[in-house]
């Protein structure tokens, strides 16, 4: 069975984001060679030829494309539109006149490393806008599944490497990680999608990649850091085959608090007061 190029680009972003930009070409070219078009808006599921996991490898906002996590969110009618609208200045803009191949290594680690701090930048303007149309329970919980489909790469994010209190020491250890798997990935990446039409256990391949990847990487924490991002991730969430093109993150997917934690968007009112921009919960239904 051939596997879809289209839904690995996610799972190839996961392994780039962790330190190994230089596998991205592969996926660049043949996206070019495709002729992959932009990334749709939040109000169908994730496209094919879309832009994959979201801005810096981020997929809070692929995620917001999945019919089952807008449905655990308990998304509004109001909402669904003002998150359409969000999408379309979500909207990936590829490089034009670049060509991949004719670049040295480490022209393209640089034009990697530019392009993922261009994105993490835009990433954090439409999280502050993001926070405008969800209510906070649904942010939680959106930020939890969000840390079980990431898994390792989530100690790459600022607010979970503070809410882990991770030390300088095991900064340096976790870059010194990522570096020593960076030779090993891009060459396998490179081997896998030089391949791909006759690899038909190319998914798998990918996911014992990147299961081997977070394993190395979680052996940077501690037990208790490893306990308390089992906790942050909240309530196990499946999300369907493919939703991602990939495996979901983090040993043991999501953790279990115990107790009868409840969907977001329950009548507990709205907490926080009057916030602006956030459309009105629907209560039709109440």
């Amino acid at each position: 069975m051939r596997v879809s190029f289209a839904s690995l680009r996610l799972m190839a972003v996961v392994l780039i984001s962790a330190g190994l930009t230089v596998a991205a070409v592969s996926a660049q070219d043949g996206n070019r060679q495709r002729g992959g078009g932009g990334g749709g808006g939040f109000g169908g599921r994730p496209g094919g030829g879309g832009g994959g996991g979201g801005m810096g490898g981020d997929p809070t906002f692929t995620l917001l494309r999945v019919d089952e996590v807008r449905t655990e969110l308990e998304i509004s009618p109001d909402q669904e539109e003002a998150l359409k609208k969000l999408g379309e200045q979500m909207r990936p803009t590829r490089p034009e006149g670049v060509d991949f191949r004719s670049m040295s290594e480490e022209d393209r680690t640089k034009f990697f490393a530019k392009m993922q701090k261009e994105s993490s930048e835009k990433m954090a303007e439409m999280k502050l806008q993001l926070d405008e149309v969800l209510f906070p329970e649904q942010m939680e919980r959106l930020k939890e599944i969000s840390l079980q489909a990431q898994g390792a790469q989530a100690l790459g994010d600022p607010e979970v490497v503070s809410e882990l209190k991770i030390s300088d020491t095991q900064k340096k250890e976790l870059d010194e990680v990522r570096e020593s798997l960076r030779e090993e990935m891009t060459t396998k990446m490179r081997e896998l999608f030089s391949n791909r039409d006759g690899n038909s256990d190319m998914r798998e391949q990918m996911t014992k990649m990147r299961s081997d990847m977070d394993e190395k990487i979680f052996a940077v924490l501690t037990p208790a850091q490893k306990t308390q991002f089992e906790e942050m991730k909240g309530e196990k969430f499946d999300l369907p085959d493919g939703a991602l093109g990939g495996g979901r993150g983090g040993p043991g997917g999501g953790g279990d608090r115990g107790g009868d934690r409840g969907r977001a968007g329950g009548d507990r009112g709205r907490p926080g007061g009057d916030r602006g921009g956030r459309p009105s919960r629907d209560t039709s239904n109440e």
